[in-house]
């Protein structure tokens, strides 16, 4: 049996994280699906996640708004780590951080030469910040742990209500510009790249995730 982890990044749910679901998962905003959402756009019963032999399989369930894997219209969809599903106002990244670390590793060992290429540059672009003494990064495509390299930092203590609205509002925006960057990118079928490197498009997915989570945080008492 085949297990699947989804963490909301927009939406009413932004922020919970479904770790570890055995398939097969249904979505919907009814009591009795796998994972309900709060969202009057989904349908009732909206999409359903199966295992086929190795492969986990989305099928929109006939749903009245229609479900999006990585911004394209799908009916039936194999989905992977990494993936964006689009169903409503929510929008859910299919894996755990190291699923899609696994994943970026796999994609990674396909292409090494190019790879080993990218990270020789780009260490002769440290060496030559390093000799300038300057912190300015022009090229971080082959970095993602430096971009993330312990997970976010923690929240502040003792913050008054309106410390806490301000914080919410600043996450938020930085939020708000991620999501947007995210809903307007569209990776065709069987496709590793979108605009960006693969693996920097999933520590932009990442920090969003991150930031999600820390806002529901803030939103919780």
């Amino acid at each position: 049996m085949a297990h699947i982890t989804l963490r909301v990044l927009h939406g009413a749910d932004r922020g919970r994280v479904f770790s570890d679901l055995p398939t097969p998962v249904t979505i919907g905003r009814e009591e009795g699906n796998s994972i309900q959402l709060n969202d009057e756009r989904i349908s009732r019963y909206h999409l359903k996640l199966q295992q086929d032999n190795d492969k986990i399989v989305a099928t929109d369930l006939e749903s009245t708004n229609g479900t999006k894997v990585n911004g394209e219209d799908i009916q039936v969809r194999i989905v992977r780590h990494g993936d964006m599903i689009s169903l409503g106002r929510s929008l859910l990244l299919v894996g755990s951080h190291s699923d899609i670390d696994r994943r970026i590793a796999a994609i990674a060992a396909k292409h090494p030469p190019a790879a080993a290429g990218r990270a020789q540059e780009l260490g002769e672009r440290m060496r030559r910040i390093a000799e300038q003494h300057s912190d300015v990064i022009e090229d971080v495509s082959a970095v993602r742990s430096p971009l993330l390299p312990s997970g976010p930092p923690p929240l502040p203590e003792r913050l008054s209500p309106a410390q806490s609205a301000e914080l919410s509002e600043l996450l938020e925006y930085v939020q708000n510009v991620l999501r947007d960057a995210s809903e307007g990118a569209v990776m065709r079928a069987n496709a590793e790249k979108v605009e960006l490197e693969f693996s920097n498009w999933q520590a932009v997915l990442e920090l969003q995730a991150r930031l999600a989570e820390l806002l529901r945080q803030i939103g919780e008492p």
